[in-house]
């Protein structure tokens, strides 16, 4: 693209007989991620304006990089235009964030007085940031041109600026950072997080700017997913302030009646959301008084069973699919008991639940045509289901009483604990499926989302429950970096993912749950063909390739093959 675009910018160049230095590209820099600590360094630093004499193609990559700083209305941006513009300029909703940001001189359409020029913008999509400070990806190039004009004093300033607001990564990710905001699971017996981005600076406001995205509620595409215990209308009653005794203090409105459950998960929703951007333990009060009858200063760990509740236990040690039976993954990988490790069954792909107890399995039907879905206690009988088809991806557990498949690629069915049986549903997926062949699915380990990989691309949608219909909603592609096909998908942890390829050089990435963030593992040790992901306990990512069977800990680790007397090919997995 950079080639095509340089031929482009030399084209424009020539014809127009200019000698100008034409183009610069704006650099990168790493992504924003949630931290604990907060630098107020910055916080009342003025706001800065324009480079003297700056010509007109760096004005517009300056405003660009300022776009970026919403302080003041945007009053860094509005200081690049023309006074009468500036002063009328009011900056659109949202954020339009780009990569390889180019200005040139270009044609205007009518002949222009003296002292204005029309400067081409081009850059390359990464995606929006919504005004419920959510971001969506998008791709595609990014091209409009702007009119600047020579002020009486000799600067030159924007009179025509863009129709929305367009920034450079860079200089979103030196202004903004990543916050989990947490909400209610599925069946609202735990918290999972909601992926927003808020301005670092000033940081003694950001427990109370994330406090607001807390009691807005979800964002957009997971309104049907995730549950709030937070009454509507509740908002904080005064500002998040730090108590001279080291406490962060947070004060609610009026919550109305609600029962003590419901109090202890507004508790878990507050503090689990407020970790990201403050060490302090937190004092939470509703008009004044304690909102928790004891009364006592919270930290993460006091409401701990509200976070673990999605996690699967992580004392087993996981299984694999090997020559079409089950065995356990370990040193000496023994068949497990019963006919899935006996060889009765001949076991494709499998799924184990998150307690443990439970085992999906897709087997070969009799006479080697087709495959059916097997469900039961593991160790035991796996009775059939009448779920049938040609193929189906490998089953994902929703809690320890449902289980889903993809079958043939296309539809989505969910299997459901009923008594001493399983009974099978179907899932309105016709979001997702209108998008090509689904060649892998898994739950979210809070069941509110799903990731799966449609025509080797990966999407992530929202779980919605209504009325006993379950659905797919809102489909979101994470378009992948270089263009490479994805092959797999597993959930890292509830706002992450790791996402595997048919690439040799970037076989493997951790992603963020938005696809914001693409991180390459390394791709020493491993071949392709990749043939399965999991994710151990610990956040070990475990992939399996034609040698054997691998597995990292972190993106700069070089893969260690497990000590597993297991061969390539092979098929590992995880509850869940």
């Amino acid at each position: 693209m950079r080639d095509v675009r340089l031929v482009r910018r030399v084209a424009v160049l020539l014809a127009l007989l200019l000698s100008v230095s034409a183009c610069a590209s704006i650099p990168e820099s790493s992504d924003p991620k949630a931290v604990r600590a907060v630098d107020e360094s910055n916080a009342t630093a003025p706001v800065p304006q324009p480079p003297s004499g700056t010509d007109p193609l760096a004005l517009v990559r300056s405003f660009v990089n300022s776009s970026a700083v919403p302080e003041s209305n945007h009053e860094s941006a509005r200081l690049h235009l023309t006074p009468p513009v500036g002063r009328a300029w009011t900056p659109p909703p949202g954020l339009l964030i780009v990569d390889n940001v180019d200005t040139i001189p270009a044609q205007p359409a009518v002949p222009l007085p003296n002292g204005a020029q029309v400067v081409g913008l081009q850059a390359d999509k990464v995606g929006r940031l919504l005004p419920d400070s959510s971001f969506v990806p998008e791709t595609g190039e990014y091209q409009t041109q702007v009119r600047v004009e020579r002020q009486p004093n000799g600067e030159w300033r924007i009179a025509t600026p863009p129709p929305e607001l367009v920034t450079s990564r860079s200089s979103f990710n030196a202004v903004y950072r990543a916050v989990p905001i947490y909400f209610m699971d599925h069946d609202s017996t735990g918290v999972v997080p909601d992926l927003r981005y808020v301005v670092s600076q000033p940081a003694s406001t950001l427990p109370r700017r994330v406090v607001d995205l807390l009691t807005s509620g979800p964002s957009e595409g997971l309104q049907s997913a995730m549950h709030t215990a937070i009454p509507a209308g509740v908002h904080p009653k005064t500002n998040p302030t730090e108590t001279r005794d080291g406490a962060l203090e947070v004060n609610l409105s009026d919550l109305g009646t609600l029962p003590r459950e419901n109090r202890r998960l507004i508790a878990a929703q507050v503090v689990f959301t407020l970790q990201s951007v403050s060490n302090a333990r937190v004092r939470l009060k509703v008009e004044g008084s304690p909102l928790l009858s004891d009364g006592k200063d919270l930290w993460p760990t006091d409401l701990g069973s509200y976070e673990t509740n999605n996690i699967p236990r992580q004392d087993l040690p996981g299984l694999a699919v090997v020559d079409e039976r089950l065995v356990v993954l370990n040193e000496n990988a023994p068949p497990i008991p019963g006919p899935a490790g006996s060889g009765e069954y001949d076991v494709l792909r499998a799924g184990q639940s998150p307690d443990g107890a439970q085992l999906a399995a897709v087997t070969r039907r009799p006479g080697g045509v087709g495959v059916e879905l097997r469900v039961g206690r593991y160790g035991g009988h796996l009775p059939e289901l009448p779920t049938t088809g040609a193929d189906m991806s490998k089953p994902t557990w929703r809690g320890k009483s449902e289980v889903w498949t993809v079958v043939d690629g296309r539809d989505v069915v969910r299997a459901l604990a009923s008594g001493n049986s399983w009974v099978p549903r179907q899932v309105d997926a016709g979001a997702l499926s209108g998008r090509g062949p689904i060649n892998d699915l898994r739950l979210s380990r809070d069941g509110t989302r799903v990731a799966a990989v449609v025509n080797g691309r990966l999407v992530v949608a929202g779980v919605s429950d209504q009325d006993d219909r379950v659905m797919l909603q809102r489909p979101i592609e994470l378009p992948s970096p270089e263009a490479v096909r994805i092959t797999g998908v597993e959930w890292l942890q509830n706002d992450s993912l790791v996402a595997v390829t048919d690439s040799n050089t970037t076989p493997v990435f951790e992603v963020s749950v938005d696809g914001f963030r693409w991180a390459p593992f390394t791709a020493a040790n491993l071949g392709q063909p990749l043939k399965a992901v999991t994710v151990a306990s610990g956040g070990r990512v475990v992939v399996g390739d034609r040698s054997g069977i691998w597995e990292s800990r972190d993106t700069d680790d070089v893969w260690s093959l497990l000590p597993v007397p297991i061969r390539g090919g092979s098929i590992p997995f995880f509850p869940g």
